[in-house]
């Protein structure tokens, strides 16, 4: 049986950020070997979403402290007798040393990539409507006439940096989602709503409709959230399902 499509929504500013750095990776991984210039471009714009994000500065530091509040909540279940030691133990030594790794990891760690000169020029015109185009960019035509292992190593080599980052946002991102499990709720008149303990902080919402035809709405506050199925039909406008929709629940928080 497949897997359940969960939509998610972000709860705080840190998990946003983790989500969005999660999206890039996955795009990179996604199409960085394909061989086609058009997705090899879609790469080059997925490192300059990395460039943007870490050249922040603060970005790094975020999820280095996302790492170390996950190992200090997780230190506490040590004394509970259900929980698994050994594998809680190979949990806290990943988190230990990916925290570690990132904390020896400044800003300067990825100037390599946004100083790339090919870079460089794509960024100048990323926020210009086709301002990448290959006639307006001859350094990028050139690029694409290069061999394809020739590119494809220097994607690999530009991403290189980044790669404890991955490791560190795939592995909270993991923990926030297997830390609760779903379960089944139902939405009278496509409309669902829940309290949150605001001393209890939910970091992601994960939601999985029955019916693959509607799609939530997630609205959440400090309080609560509410959850508005929509269905789209043709090409009418979507609108909120009038009858009972049973779906999956889980509210995730490490």
């Amino acid at each position: 049986m497949p897997s359940p499509a969960y939509y998610e929504q972000p709860l705080n500013e840190r998990a946003r950020l983790l989500m969005r750095l999660e999206f890039v990776f996955k795009k990179l991984e996604s199409i960085a070997n394909s061989p086609t210039n058009v997705e090899q471009m879609l790469a080059l714009n997925g490192l300059l979403d990395l460039s943007d994000l870490v050249g922040r500065g603060d970005t790094t530091s975020e999820v280095t402290k996302e790492l170390e509040r996950i190992a200090e909540n997780l230190k506490q279940l040590r004394h509970i007798p259900s929980v698994d030691s050994a594998r809680l133990d190979k949990i806290l030594d990943n988190v230990g040393s990916l925290s570690a790794r990132l904390s020896q990891q400044t800003p300067r760690h990825y100037q390599t990539t946004i100083d790339n000169e090919l870079l460089c020029h794509l960024k100048r015109r990323q926020h210009v409507t086709c301002g990448n185009t290959e006639f307006d960019q001859p350094a990028l035509q050139h690029w694409l006439f290069k061999p394809e292992q020739i590119r494809l190593q220097q994607i690999i080599d530009w991403s290189e940096p980044f790669v404890t980052l991955k490791l560190a946002v795939k592995l909270i991102l993991q923990l926030i989602r297997e830390s609760a499990q779903a379960k089944l709720q139902s939405a009278e008149s496509g409309f669902y709503q829940q309290t949150l303990d605001p001393e209890q902080p939910v970091q992601i919402i994960r939601v999985a409709p029955d019916d693959p035809t509607c799609y939530p709405v997630i609205s959440a506050g400090r309080h609560r959230f509410t959850l508005r199925f929509m269905r789209q039909s043709g090409i009418d406008p979507a609108s909120q399902v009038d009858d009972q929709v049973t779906f999956r629940l889980a509210c995730c928080a490490v």
